[in-house]
């Protein structure tokens, strides 16, 4: 009987145990936290660029090659990979749709220091150039970098150069060294040439006519001076000064010459398959070489020299 009694006053903890009773427990809300990065660039160091200055594009390179550099991170900081896209003259930089076909390189890697490589660049000589470029997540394209909606962009001149003279007041008879100053603002380093010369035929002698320039990086200055003697100059004498710049492509008439110098040439012409850049300036004599003789006389001079001179060996 006790056995039973005991066996049935089990039954019901058995039940409480299949089947326990909680407590009422009041849960706090849980707060969820949502991080928004975003794509940042930071300058670069000077000896990146070939201009010599801090840049959130930099470029470098040759005839041969376009060199892209840049320093993308996100923020806040993660190792996330970036793709980059940079096409070399794109028309618009709002909409990376009118880039297609245009020469480009591409790059998937980590935040930091990269950059990428356009071999053989296409440079538009006649126009400033341009180079955009997309910074993006490869998991979530719309995550891109861009400032008011529009694309990063650099932009740079293959060749150009600007060409100034240094005057002066010199004597007659005195040879002086014409200085001829150029200052590059191009991104190809290159030489620069001056010819000096005359059409007249006045009494004028240029010698060390044709110069040419060291290696010239951009905003660099180079001088060369050809030798000009002026022996007699009646009046005004124009003396034309023809430059150029020995990395432009060759032509076949002025039409195919870019505008490359910033300002004061008088004309442009292809000669020999060169594009020549072409300045005037004025030399002037305020002194005759016999000051008291016009240029008749001065002839007439040197005709009856040799006259009166045999006149006198037969006096003798």
């Amino acid at each position: 009987m006790k056995k039973e009694f005991l066996t049935l006053s089990l039954i019901p903890l058995f039940f409480i145990i299949l089947h326990p009773v909680y407590a009422q427990v009041t849960l706090k809300p849980t707060e969820v936290k949502f991080v928004t990065y975003t794509i940042e660039l930071s300058l670069l160091s000077e000896e990146t660029d070939y201009t010599n200055s801090k840049q959130f594009i930099a470029l470098n390179g040759d005839k041969g090659r376009l060199d892209i550099f840049w320093n993308a991170k996100y923020n806040p900081d993660t190792e996330y990979p970036i793709n980059v896209t940079c096409w070399l003259n794109c028309r618009n930089n709002r909409d990376i749709t009118t880039c297609q076909g245009r020469q480009s390189c591409s790059v998937q890697g980590p935040p930091g220091p990269m950059g990428c490589t356009i071999f053989n660049p296409n440079f538009n000589y006649f126009s400033i150039n341009n180079v955009t470029c997309r910074f993006s997540n490869p998991t979530n394209p719309e995550l891109e970098y861009l400032i008011g909606g529009v694309y990063p962009q650099r932009v740079f001149y293959p060749i150009k150069y600007s060409v100034s003279f240094s005057g002066g007041t010199y004597l007659t008879g005195e040879t002086i060294g014409l200085p001829v100053n150029f200052v590059s603002y191009s991104f190809l380093r290159g030489n620069y040439t001056a010819l000096a010369y005359i059409q007249s035929t006045s009494f004028i002698h240029i010698d060390n006519s044709y110069n040419t320039t060291r290696i010239l990086k951009y905003s660099e200055v180079d001088t060369v001076y050809p030798k000009i003697t002026v022996i007699y100059a009646g009046g005004k004498t124009t003396l034309f000064i023809h430059t150029t710049a020995n990395e432009l492509p060759s032509c076949r008439s002025a039409n195919d010459c870019p505008n490359i110098v910033t300002s004061g040439y008088q004309t442009k012409s292809c000669v020999q398959g060169k594009c020549y850049y072409i300045f005037t300036t004025e030399i002037s004599s305020s002194y005759f070489s016999l000051p008291e003789y016009g240029m008749k006389e001065l002839l007439l001079i040197f005709l009856l020299t040799p006259i009166i001179y045999l006149i006198i060996l037969r006096l003798k």
